[in-house]
């Protein structure tokens, strides 16, 4: 699965978009990297290259005409236009730039097209050697586009029977008895083509789900789903990467001990749970969410000044601590809900510089009493009027 982190674009033509759909119940992050799971490496597309040119050779060896040099030439050409599709999609994707996934779907299913044609021809000699190679070839080829591109099944099956269809074909035209036993062989081919495709998709899908899910264990806290340290140090550094303004908020519950003190661990953990819902009910739909550990949140907003900043710290003070929380099997409790808060670029400009002066405001925050925010270098901040106490 080398290239299902990259993102590649779904189809822009309907009747591609139905050959790649990989089927009910499989979510949008997935159907992605299962779409780059058809794009082959370059080496694995030129490889391919000699499957055909063999049968070619032998047939410009052992049969004259036009006919095999111009399917050589056309073969050629397709795989240096596959060539450059691939690497092409696999940059854009990287660069998260749109991929010519038509034009990739498209020349990989005119290459097969053509495999089918070179085996009907074959066929069709009435060279005994080029028809026995001819099935040889559809044969193998029929492996190698099951494990290629099961992450499409009916995609995948097309391409089967675009290569072995034509070669039927020819072997009931060819006038040779003896290749008329690849025919009753076919029904049992595709039953088993089928069988390998499904069974690899669901290997594949399986292991994707798996290691989404660990993905979003590893950056999420398992309590309240909001980010972790770890997710937060990622997020910050994509911040860094692409944009030139943004806020750190550190905030602090004021009043959280109490409550695990007198109604235990459970009612706390529903406390923070919901803490976290407003704090996501009050941020931007770009603005990061974090925990750190306990009762110790963390917001990100991009692209925001300083005088807004004021704002939204006195808006999340309002939203925690003005209306009680109810808990279920304890009902409702108050707490408030202390914020420090540094800037970029006026306050700091390397990430531990930001959590340092994004810390060192809150514990500032604390001391001046509950409800309370500050920016970092500021003496002055705002109590907000809420209740604290």
């Amino acid at each position: 699965m080398s290239t299902a982190r990259y993102d590649f674009t779904p189809p822009a033509l309907k009747p591609l978009r139905w050959l790649t759909d990989p089927g009910a119940g499989v979510s949008p992050a997935i159907r992605g990297m299962l779409l780059g799971e058809l794009f082959g490496s370059p080496k694995a597309v030129a490889v391919a290259l000699l499957n055909g040119m063999l049968l070619n050779v032998v047939a410009l060896y052992l049969h004259s005409g036009i006919i095999f040099a111009l399917f050589m030439l056309i073969d050629v050409v397709l795989v240096v236009l596959r060539v450059r599709v691939v690497r092409s999609a696999i940059l854009a994707a990287t660069c998260g730039k749109p991929t010519p996934t038509d034009v990739y779907l498209m020349t990989a299913s005119s290459w097969c097209a053509l495999q089918g044609a070179m085996a009907f021809t074959a066929m069709i000699t009435g060279t005994m050697t080029l028809q026995l190679l001819a099935a040889i070839s559809v044969m193998g080829l029929i492996g190698p586009i099951c494990a290629r591109n099961y992450a499409a099944p009916r995609y995948a099956l097309m391409l089967v029977l675009l290569c072995d269809l034509p070669c039927l074909a020819g072997a009931a035209l060819c006038g040779n008895h003896l290749m008329l036993l690849f025919i009753p062989q076919t029904p049992m081919l595709l039953f088993g083509a089928i069988s390998i495709i499904r069974r690899f998709q669901a290997i594949a899908i399986a292991a994707l789900e798996a290691e989404q899910d660990g993905r979003h264990r590893a950056r999420h806290d398992s309590l309240t789903g909001l980010l972790n340290r770890f997710g937060l140090m990622e997020a910050l550094d994509a911040q860094y990467a692409t944009s030139q303004r943004f806020i750190m908020f550190y905030l602090d519950l004021d009043g959280f001990k109490p409550i695990n003190d007198t109604f235990g661990h459970h009612a706390g953990d529903k406390m923070l749970r919901a803490v976290a819902e407003r704090l996501r009910a009050d941020v931007r739909a770009n603005d990061i969410v974090a925990r750190l550990g306990g009762d110790e949140f963390v917001i990100v907003a991009p692209k925001m000044p300083p005088h807004e900043g004021e704002n939204l710290a006195s808006r999340i003070i309002r939203r925690v601590a003005t209306e009680a929380f109810m808990i279920e099997g304890v009902g409702p409790l108050r707490i408030g809900i202390s914020i420090g808060f540094a800037c970029v670029p006026e306050d700091a400009e390397t990430g531990d510089d930001l959590h340092r002066k994004a810390d060192s405001a809150l514990y500032e925050a604390k001391a001046a009493g509950k409800c309370t925010h500050r920016r970092f270098g500021h003496a002055k901040g705002n109590r907000i009027p809420t209740g604290c106490s």
